[in-house]
Parts: structure tokens; sequence; C-alpha cells
């Protein structure tokens, strides 16, 4: 396909995909409340696919929140999540109609006052997945045993702590520190109310749950089975909330992407170029640690060890030593699922090559990868030719 009509690098959007991933995880967690977290992947098609799912969302900025109002989105189904907030960001977002905050110390209660009588605030805690590559916590959220103290202040200060939430990591192999960290704001729960200090109503979960980089398919049900054993410990009027990032956003996207130059270097590797790199699509390579799964189409031999690097002239631009490669030729295709997550949420334009701007087809394109009839919707960028059958 690429080479047939030039269209890479591409991104190739799956809405089917993004479905029945949000199907799973609601019958995973059939007594939570999701918010699809915004930031994991900021393109449009993608909200509108959920939108029609019935989806709320986290949306952690004020431009995110206005990302989604021309979907028609009501900010009812909006939370605002960013525990450290710029004044500026706090006051949009509560002038654009967003009532659900976040914070995790007691600076940040200071820049909540102005709008105590108008939003609710859930109090983000710390707690770490030991299996998760990527941890959140140590950047955000209050220690749990400091808890009812911030709620304490934030009583005084006439704000109103209606809500716990935690985020253990990113890419948990288990959800055994869901299961942990739910009974514990539970238990954080009963202690405030009993000292009257404030009465939890609901307990956002964050998210963590894992995309499949390894090939081997997630079983979202097996994997949230430690957190509905918990929700059975979970008093009946408090409500429980998720924020699924990666596992919705992660499977919708697929990389089309083909080399654009090779050459042997001092050790006698071979370095293959590709025309899309860590500064585009690919920079969870180096920011999640992701070794993505690909597909190579080429007619090349065996190669014992190759590298793979990016478009851009910086040595950074490295997509990491492959052993048993086949050899490569220019214009050969690469192919690489479960890319849409932190993709074109974080490409920029360095060294003056432009990141994707993508606009939907509205079929499918038929197309041959060397000699494999494939079938694939297609959201192409607008530095590139359309797409169209061939």
């Amino acid at each position: 396909m690429a080479q047939a009509v030039g269209i890479s690098p591409a991104l190739l959007i799956n809405p089917n995909q993004v479905r029945a991933t949000w199907r799973a995880l609601q019958n995973a967690l059939p007594k939570v409340t999701l918010y699809c977290a915004v930031k994991s992947n900021p393109y449009h098609s993608l909200f509108a696919t959920l939108v029609n799912e019935g989806a709320a969302f986290d949306a952690a900025s004020a431009p995110e929140i206005q990302a989604l109002l021309p979907l028609g989105v009501p900010t009812n189904r909006m939370i605002h999540t960013h525990p450290v907030k710029a004044e500026h960001d706090l006051e949009t977002s509560v002038r654009l109609g967003v009532t659900s905050f976040v914070v995790d110390n007691l600076d940040e209660l200071w820049k909540i006052v102005p709008y105590r009588h108008d939003i609710t605030v859930m109090l983000r805690l710390a707690f770490v997945a030991p299996d998760a590559p990527c941890v959140f916590s140590r950047k955000f959220g209050a220690r749990p045993e400091n808890a009812v103290h911030i709620m304490s202040v934030a009583k005084q200060m006439g704000i109103t702590i209606d809500g716990l939430c935690f985020h253990v990591g990113s890419q948990a192999q288990r959800a055994e520190t869901h299961r942990v960290a739910l009974l514990k704001c539970t238990d954080i729960a009963r202690d405030a109310a009993r000292q009257g200090i404030a009465q939890i109503g609901r307990i956002d979960i964050g998210g963590g749950f894992p995309a499949n980089y390894s090939n081997r398919p997630v079983d979202f049900e097996a994997f949230c089975a430690p957190t509905r054993e918990a929700i059975t410990e979970i008093p009946e009027h408090i409500r429980l909330m998720a924020e699924p990032r990666r596992a919705i956003s992660a499977p919708s996207m697929t990389l089309v992407t083909r080399v654009i130059g090779r050459a042997k270097r001092q050790d006698e590797t071979w370095w293959f170029y590709l025309d899309d790199g860590v500064y585009g699509a690919q920079s969870g390579r180096i920011f999640d640690h992701i070794n993505y799964p690909m597909t190579v189409f080429t007619d090349g031999c065996g190669s014992p060890v190759n590298v793979l690097a990016g478009p851009t002239c910086d040595s950074v631009d490295r997509l990491g030593i492959h052993e048993n490669l086949r050899e490569l030729s220019l214009g050969d295709v690469i192919v690489i699922p479960e890319i849409g997550a932190y993709s074109i949420a974080t490409a920029c334009h360095f060294n003056g090559i432009a990141t994707e701007h993508y606009r939907p087809r509205g079929h499918p394109i038929n197309t041959t990868l060397a000699g494999v009839r494939v079938k694939l919707p297609v959201f192409a960028s607008s530095r590139l030719k359309l797409l169209s059958d061939t």
C-alpha cells in the first residue's frame, strides 16, 4: 500500500476497535462509570466514537474541555482531574461549566476557594503498583495517612471534598493494587465520616488498564477481577468511577511507515531509517519504554542485528536494536499496531518534519502489502496524498 500510493507515514484508526474495547471494559466493571481520558489521544474521530457510546470524559485542562464541547458532550459528563492546575486554567474550566475537580495538596486548596460554592473536589491519593513501568504517584497524590488532615483543612475553608481518587501506574500486569487502594479509600471515607470531616460519595480508581504491546490480547474480565472483588465491600452510597486511557486509545490506531534510507555503519550493523520516529507517532519508545509489536513487509533476507531509526537528524531518534530482522530495502513497509496512545498527542515539528494532520476517508481501502490483501479504514496525513482504492 505504502509503496503503491505513497501514503506513509499514516495512522489508520479503527472505530470498531474503539467500541469493542470500551464495551469490554464496561462489561468487566459493570458498577463503574468510565471517564475516558482525553489526554492520551486528542483525535476528534475517537472522541466522536466514544460520544456515540455514551461515554463520559476525563478532561484535565480547559483546552481538552473545549475540544469536547463541539461534540455535544455536556459538562456534567466531564471531570477535571489535574491535581496541580494553573489558576487561569481553573478559572476557564469553571467558566466553561465543569464542576468536578481534583487536588492533592494544601496549596491547591487556596486556588479552589474562589469557586468553592460552585464545584466539588476529589482528593487524589498516592498508591503505586509495583509492576507498573510508568508510575504517576511520585509526581501526584497525597500520602493516604495525610488524607483526613487535608479534608479537615478543606472543610475549614468551606471546600466540599466528596470524593477520593488515585492512579496506580500504567501497564501494570495485575489489578491487585487497584483492589488494595480501593479498600484503603473506603477506610479513609469511613474515618472522615466518623469524624464529621467529609461525606465521601465517590471513589475514582483512575486508569492503569493495560494495552496489548506483547501480541497477547488483554483479558479485561480477568484483569479487573480483583477490583470487582473489592467492589463487593464498598458501601452502596459510594459511586465508583474509572479513567481508562491507554487501554482505549492504544488499540484504536495502527501506524504505516516505510524505509526511506539505509546504511551499514562502522560496526557492520545495518541502520534502516523510517519516515516516522520518536518525534512522530513513536514517542512511546522513549516516554513509556514501549517496544511496539510490528509486522515487516519485505523480500529481504535475514540480518543478525540491525537498528531502526527515525527521519530526524537527532541521535536520540532511534527505534531500537532488532535481532533477526530481515535486511530491508528502500520503500519496504513496517506496520505497527497498538500505537494510538500518546502518539499524536506528543508528536511535534522537530527538525521541520511535519506531524500528521488527519482527515477521515469515508470508506476502507482495499490494497496489497507485499502480496497480502488487506482492508483497512484510513485516516491520512494532510501532508500526504489522499488515499484511494487501488
